[in-house]
């Protein structure tokens, strides 16, 4: 699956590694590189606001337009299915 994020990357031509020294650069407390591979990769899809503001901060996007919204609001009809 391509996930947003991975496609505005793809589309900008940076790499997962750039976009996590960006955020080292500006941010004080950085995202993991691991938690920023597994986000990118659509691995992770619950993770901080926090983290989701530094992403959107360093590729000048919204939040909008880099969650999941689709598969989060499948997931959780799943979840109150049961």
């Amino acid at each position: 699956m391509e996930t947003k994020l991975k496609k505005i990357l793809k589309k900008r031509k940076i790499t997962q590694k750039s976009l996590y020294d960006k955020i080292c650069k500006r941010y004080e407390t950085p995202v993991g590189q691991y938690a920023l591979s597994e986000i990118v990769n659509g691995k992770k899809l619950n993770y901080h606001i926090i983290t989701l503001v530094k992403i959107c901060n360093i590729l000048k996007v919204k939040p909008h337009s880099v969650v999941e919204t689709d598969l989060l609001d499948r997931l959780l009809r799943k979840e109150t299915k049961n």
